[in-house]
């Protein structure tokens, strides 16, 4: 590296010790990769917003959510990443993607748990980065009602008073669930206004009353909440959206 260079990091790299010298060289490095990342970061959501406008999706309002290009590109990059990076990679690929999907339009988040607000909040702010709007309310009925009309997305907690979700096959059929935060046996679901063929692979999302809602003995399942003869699972059957059986969406 140049004396000029140097210059640039240290103020007399003359009176430098080694470990100085080291020190500034290593730092010149990260400033150089710094400049190469916000250039490439530029491009990415520059092309972010020609996609937004190529982007295929059904007629009416609607999110531009995609779960199931963000579920492919996620898995891409963690299958690339070191086993001791794949945190800090996810979280930075929440953001990165977030604040793409910003250019065709701030994304709005209504949060309603009543429960444990601040774990539903937290993973709705992991899931969909800083980019997002995030909203605490106190009514699932509204916040059902702004996501069915294309604002957004509603984010709502389980095993409350409100058993919101019967709904999912009824009032709110547009609707379906796309994620879930809190742990393999998610406290909270996302439901959007969501293409159905873009939901994410992975445990489907079922609604039924009385009984398995013809899901079979083979299939594997997961309760999440129940409500006078009505339930509320997850299942590893092969359902898709708004079958019979009760299907109301999908959790990767």
């Amino acid at each position: 590296m140049s004396s000029s260079s140097l210059k640039q990091v240290w103020p007399e790299p003359a009176e430098m010790t080694a470990e100085q010298m080291a020190l500034a060289a290593l730092r010149h490095e990260i400033d150089e990769i710094d400049d190469a990342l916000l250039d490439l970061f530029r491009k990415r959501l520059s092309l972010a917003s020609c996609v937004g406008q190529a982007k295929d999706a059904p007629t009416g309002p609607h999110t531009k959510l995609r779960p199931d290009r963000e579920q492919a590109v996620m898995a891409r990059m963690l299958t690339r990443a070191a086993p001791e990076d794949a945190e800090a990679v996810e979280a930075l690929w929440r953001e990165i993607v977030g604040w793409g999907l910003n250019r065709q339009g701030r994304l709005q988040v209504q949060v309603w748990a009543p429960t444990d607000p601040t774990r539903a909040y937290d993973g709705a702010r992991l899931r969909f980065g800083r980019a997002a709007e995030l909203k605490l309310v106190r009514d699932p009925q509204a916040a059902l009602r702004f996501a069915a009309d294309g604002h957004g997305v509603a984010v709502l907690g389980l095993n409350t008073d409100d058993a919101w979700w019967t709904a999912l096959v009824r009032e709110w059929s547009s609707l379906s669930v796309f994620d879930g935060f809190g742990g393999d046996i998610p406290t909270s679901l996302a439901v959007a206004k969501i293409d159905p063929a873009a939901l994410p692979k992975g445990r489907r999302v079922v609604v039924s009353a009385g009984g398995d809602a013809g899901l079979g003995s083979s299939a594997r399942r997961w309760g999440l909440a129940t409500h006078h003869g009505w339930s509320l699972s997850l299942t590893d059957a092969a359902l898709e959206r708004g079958e019979i059986e009760g299907c109301v969406g999908a959790i990767g």
